[in-house]
């Protein structure tokens, strides 16, 4: 899954829509109806995807657009999310007023979180343009996703990895946590507590404390079922644009990313020192993000690979 700083920083150097990316020539909310039908549209199909950012005051290209939209800066976010609600009956709290800087210009944009549960238009988006006539952003029912520059109904395959998004992160979430329990120091223990505030469903704190019982996950390796070359081949069955991998592309990705078993155990574990790695689903997500955030990914792990062994 992307990060919010990484949504900012393929903002600040994008000259293209995508998946993460939507360029909005003004920021108009008086034109009301057509203006927000079609900036609520957006919105929720990056909820509803990754995420993403729409920056405002470009063109389609990515330019200047020559309109000052200066006055997102200060708007009431508060209003967004009114509009959101408006169109969808639910209180969506995941956006943020953001800057992005492009070429020493600061643009407003507005930062979209990823949510776990798609959100659904639950009023028509209708509104007048030209002659009087009438046009539709999205009708009663249905549900948006990003598909590469446009905002779309969903398909079956948007549902499918959707759902194995989120249940990779609580998975990815619980191997994190099992595996500082499983590999903590001799001495170190873990205990269960009644805190005064409330915590999640699950959650663990961790402790020094000797007399704290001790837990242990029997098949560590379960949460880690690709060997390498599932791995890319799951990658280039999911790659588009004549993109692919091989076996020395994911060692320059693992060094690009500083991905190893000690640091970043949702994504790699060695069962003992000779072994081979196993990777999980989370890892595959990782690689296909990046190379469809930027389609120059791959080549720039290659050049820090080779800068780096050099």
């Amino acid at each position: 899954m992307i990060t919010e700083d990484e949504l900012i920083a393929l903002a600040s150097t994008s000259n293209e829509e995508s998946n993460f990316i939507d360029f909005k020539r003004e920021f108009s909310p008086e034109k009301k109806s057509s203006f927000w039908a079609e900036t609520v549209k957006d919105i929720v199909a990056f909820a509803n995807s990754d995420g993403g950012v729409i920056v405002f005051g470009l063109d389609d290209f990515g330019k200047n657009s020559g309109i000052d939209c200066s006055e997102l800066f200060s708007f009431d976010s508060a209003k967004l999310i009114d509009q959101i609600k408006k169109y969808t009956n639910y209180n969506f709290q995941g956006i943020s007023i953001v800057r992005v800087e492009r070429e020493g210009v600061l643009y407003p944009a507005i930062l979209i979180k990823s949510i776990s549960v798609p959100l659904v238009f639950t009023k028509v988006g209708t509104y007048e343009v030209e002659d009087g006539k009438q046009k539709t952003a999205f009708s009663v029912g249905t549900i948006y996703f990003r598909h590469g520059s446009k905002s779309e109904p969903c398909t079956r395959d948007d549902i499918e990895h959707k759902i194995k998004a989120e249940l990779d992160r609580q998975r990815d979430e619980w191997l994190g946590n099992i595996r500082k329990v499983v590999e903590a120091a001799p001495g170190s223990s873990v205990v269960i507590t009644n805190p005064s505030q409330t915590i999640a469903a699950g959650a663990v704190r961790f402790t020094n404390d000797p007399n704290a019982p001790v837990a242990r996950l029997s098949r560590l390796s379960d949460g880690y079922p690709h060997r390498q070359s599932k791995v890319i081949e799951e990658v280039n069955a999911r790659l588009s644009g004549g993109l692919s991998i091989n076996t020395h592309d994911i060692q320059t990705i693992k060094l690009f990313e500083n991905i190893t078993p000690e640091n970043s155990p949702q994504y790699v574990h060695k069962p003992h020192e000779t072994a081979s790695p196993q990777y999980t689903d989370g890892f595959i997500d990782l690689i296909c993000s990046r190379a469809h955030a930027d389609p120059d990914y791959f080549k720039k792990c290659r050049k820090f690979w080779v800068d780096t062994k050099v």
